[in-house]
């Protein structure tokens, strides 16, 4: 191949231009670290991708504060340099440790100190580095021992948009330094800041810092999370918070992840006047919730730019109705809805929300209690996909019998769906149907209960197996994990080899007797082939079976690991960032970084 040199053409890229392109498109950080080895242009462009940081991806996380003291100690000049190029800080530790002194609650804490704070001019390089600065900044656990006193004015640089902070800090961020030379206003000083994320680890912290806090902000983001073994809120602080949230009225997004002041929140909503209620954060437009009561499900209707709904449960006292699920369904420009319901007692009104809503790509409701004919639920769940055709993400609770027409339906209505989660249900194929059927090309996760082949012990023959995992294959080009989870827990490696001989063997004999009672075998059949022929109950514990033997034969073949919920917590971030600009990450995140993460391993 002949190189054309046009003399002609302005401004050709250079080679570091070059080579940051390649960077941009290498999305996980092993590669990275390669590219970083080749050379200095490599290094610079690899080492900026590596220490930009991420907001809600884990993989890219900045290093942990023993990497970063590492770093400090070996090289200031180096530490400087990378830190330069640092866009989303995170100081924690690479494990958080558990307080002990907080028993009986549970809480994480950080027994690492950083280095680089012990004096200001260091704190300053990395709190404040050259170039444009930080973008946010995260300190998810209490830094234990930690000296703030020299360099508090450090700890909130200007330039900070997304703020992520344990309780501890918010007394600090209204503190000023005995060092500082700036003297400004609380006003100006949290100026650029627009979105405010508080994990509250300690039942001691006092919620008038928080509310000192929010006074001094002009916020369009608010997390508030308090881990399930904490006390909870009072409810006078609950009062305190809600009236200083009132008072942000370009609030776009309230997260309040807290999981035992469902009544407390309904108490301190009665404080405010019906007028008040009414034009409560009128520009709302992502609302998670830890625990809904009544006076939430009135509130909903009143957000009309409403698009992101999450709800983890309902208060125990409150029982949901068809009115309840209406009002849900009038908020016309929900994306996505994440609801928890421990009891309804008409699903069918659920259909209301999808054709109310048809702007949906994620309907999930979960811990569905509904005790209603197979067939019945079976329509349900088709009718809810055939009304969504935007749909990429669906989980629906419920315990039903789902046969191969009904999965081609999903891939003709829905061909943007990307997670399938029924993780309740039964899914029933032939290998006649998989030859046939409809491939499903975005889809990555799918987990049912159970699948069941019809006729497994046939299909057990090794050639009949590979044959359904090169139609799986063509059916699902992007699955990337088992699609019956729990599959894994019940059987090893070496046992399925073991039962692959056997199985074999007895496939061998029955096609031998076949041949020889060939008039007879229909009055003759075993309880093991009728079992293999006919379909269970729901309730049958397939585990032991043809079925299961089947199945884990073909993940096997597959290749397939388990896959967690990394990949629904990536697609839900970055549908939050998309609509909002900046993600709601659980605390859950810094201590468990694997499953909050974009990269492969399982």
């Amino acid at each position: 191949m002949t190189t054309i040199y046009d003399r002609n053409v302005s401004n050709p890229l250079l080679l570091p231009e070059i080579v940051g392109m390649v960077v941009d498109n290498v999305h996980m950080v092993p590669d990275l670290l390669s590219c970083a080895c080749v050379n200095g242009t490599w290094s610079v462009a690899a080492l900026k991708k590596l220490y930009k940081g991420s907001l809600n991806d884990m993989q890219f996380r900045t290093p942990d504060i023993g990497s970063l003291n590492c770093l400090f100690v070996a090289s200031r000049e180096r530490f400087r340099r990378n830190i330069g190029f640092v866009k989303h800080l995170l100081l924690s530790p690479e494990s958080p440790a558990i307080d002990e002194a907080a028993h009986p609650d549970v809480r994480l804490h950080c027994i690492e100190k950083c280095r680089a704070m012990r004096h200001y001019q260091s704190a300053e390089l990395l709190l404040r580095p050259q170039g444009e600065g930080l973008a946010s900044l995260t300190i998810p656990f209490e830094i234990e021992g930690q000296d703030w006193s020299l360099i508090s004015d450090l700890l909130f640089p200007r330039t900070i948009k997304f703020l992520a902070i344990d309780d501890y800090y918010c007394g600090l961020l209204m503190a000023s330094s005995n060092y500082s030379q700036e003297r400004i206003t609380s006003a100006d000083k949290f100026l650029n800041l627009k979105a405010l994320t508080i994990y509250r680890s300690s039942r001691l912290q006092e919620i008038n810092k928080l509310c000192q806090l929010l006074k001094s902000c002009d916020l369009e983001f608010f997390h508030l999370e308090e881990p399930n073994g904490a006390n909870g809120l009072t409810q006078s602080d609950t009062t305190e918070l809600l009236s200083s949230l009132r008072r942000q009225e370009n609030l776009k997004a309230l997260a309040l992840k807290i999981p035992r002041c469902a009544l407390l929140l309904g108490s301190a909503s009665t404080t405010l006047g019906g007028e008040e209620q009414g034009d409560l954060w009128p520009m709302l437009k992502l609302l998670s919730l830890g625990v809904g009561d009544q006076h939430w499900l009135e509130q909903f209707p009143k957000f009309e730019k409403l698009q992101i709904l999450s709800l983890n449960r309902f208060a125990p006292e409150i029982s949901i109705t068809s009115q309840n699920i209406q009002d849900i369904a009038k908020c016309r420009h929900l994306r996505a809805i994440d609801i928890g319901f421990v009891e309804l007692g008409d699903a069918i009104a659920l259909l209301d929300i999808a054709r109310g809503c048809p702007l949906l790509q994620k309907f999930s409701v979960r811990n569905l209690s509904f005790r209603r004919e197979p067939e019945l639920v079976e329509n349900l769940c088709i009718d809810l996909l055939c009304a969504l055709p935007r749909l990429e993400h669906f989980e629906l609770g419920l315990r039903f019998r789902m046969d191969g027409a009904s999965l081609q339906n999903l891939a003709r209505h829905c061909p943007q769906l990307t997670i399938l989660a029924l993780p309740r249900a039964r899914l029933c194929l032939s290998h006649t149907l998989l030859a046939e059927a409809h491939p499903f090309q975005q889809l990555e996760i799918m987990h049912f209960a159970e699948i069941f082949f019809e006729d497994p012990r046939l299909l057990m023959r090794w050639d009949n197996i590979r044959g359904i995992a090169a139609d799986w294959r063509r059916i699902f080009p992007k699955l990337r994990g088992m699609p019956c989870p729990a599959d894994v827990y019940y059987k090893q490696e070496a046992d399925l080899d073991e039962e692959s001989e056997r199985d074999r063997a007895s496939v061998d004999a029955d096609e031998a007797m076949s041949d020889l009672d060939e008039e007879s075998e229909g009055n003759s059949m075993g309880a093991d082939e009728e079992m293999s022929l006919s379909e269970p109950g729901l309730d049958f514990d397939d585990y032991e079976s043809d079925w299961f033997i089947l199945r884990t034969k073909l993940w096997k073949v597959l290749g397939y690991p388990v896959i967690h919920d990394k990949i629904q917590y990536i697609w839900q971030k970055n549908l939050e960032i998309e609509t909002i600009g900046w993600p709601v990450v659980p605390l859950m995140a810094f201590s468990e970084p694997d499953e909050h993460s974009t990269t492969a391993k399982c």
